[in-house]
């Protein structure tokens, strides 16, 4: 009877034990269910966080790349409105180069005819006699007859040295001075001529071709100046100076009593260079003849 009271006492222990250990396993598997459901929770907040970074961020990349492109547009515009403003400046650079020459032969002009208007007072004083002088001028044109014989004025060379080593605007220069300063035309017009062999294609070369045709329109030889001038419209036909020297190319030519060719050039002045300030002594030198 004992024996059954130990066994009925031993099975309902076992019984008991074995229910606790079953709530014990089903208490820790809802715990583990709630803390799955808990991390699901946080995965999910972290992947909303992190599709909104990874959306800002994109966006803002996507923004600095329009900025990006917007300023590369801007700086390009600006290299070509620069390269623009460097042509034009090149272009008003290069139009006062010619300015400049244009105002440095009238000078030059102005300056050798007061020096022939000088020398012609000065021999009025001492008792001689003088031609009349022509007009003003200055280089540019194209063919015409040979002139009549001038009578050409007798001059005193004057010997000149050219080093090799002189370059173009001292040669230049010097025989400017010759010529403008000196008066001395034949020592002037050699130096020149020197200048044309040394440097022909130098800016300067049609001022010396000029010149040239200047010393012998100023010594009266009108011939020589006229082919000198005529030498400059054809080799520089296309020059701002072959104005001057179908000018100056009329005088000469008036100068020998042919009236007729010198108007002739003056209407070709006026016709081909209409906006020269040669036209405009063209011009008043026709209602002169």
């Amino acid at each position: 009877m004992c024996r059954v009271r130990f066994l009925s006492l031993l099975l309902a222990c076992l019984l008991l034990s074995s229910c606790m250990v079953t709530e014990q396993d089903l208490q820790t598997q809802r715990n583990l269910l709630e803390m799955k459901r808990r991390l699901g929770d946080v995965e999910r907040v972290l992947k909303e966080l992190q599709d909104d970074i990874s959306g800002g961020v994109r966006a803002h990349v996507e923004t600095l790349a329009r900025n990006q492109a917007d300023f590369q547009a801007e700086l390009d515009g600006m290299r070509v409105d620069l390269q623009s403003m460097r042509g034009r400046s090149g272009d008003q650079e290069r139009t006062n180069d010619d300015l400049r020459q244009d105002l440095s032969l009238l000078r030059d002009e102005l300056s050798l005819q007061l020096a022939d208007h000088e020398r012609r007072l000065a021999q009025l004083a001492s008792g001689g006699s003088v031609a009349k002088p022509s007009s003003t001028t200055i280089p540019n044109t194209s063919a015409v007859a040979r002139p009549a014989s001038g009578t050409p004025a007798v001059v005193a060379t004057k010997v000149v040295s050219t080093p090799d080593e002189e370059k173009a605007p001292e040669l230049y220069a010097r025989a400017l001075k010759e010529i403008r300063e000196d008066q001395a035309f034949a020592a002037g017009r050699e130096l020149m001529e020197t200048f044309l062999t040394r440097y022909p294609q130098d800016a300067l070369a049609v001022n010396a071709a000029y010149w040239v045709g200047e010393t012998y329109y100023a010594e009266k030889n009108y011939e020589k100046a006229i082919l000198e001038f005529e030498d400059i419209i054809q080799k520089y036909d296309d020059h701002p100076k072959v104005a001057s020297a179908m000018l100056k190319q009329a005088l000469a030519f008036e100068a020998t009593g042919d009236k007729a060719t010198a108007r002739l050039l003056l209407q070709r002045v006026i016709g081909e260079f209409p906006l020269s300030g040669e036209a405009v002594i063209a011009k008043q030198k026709l209602q002169e003849l």
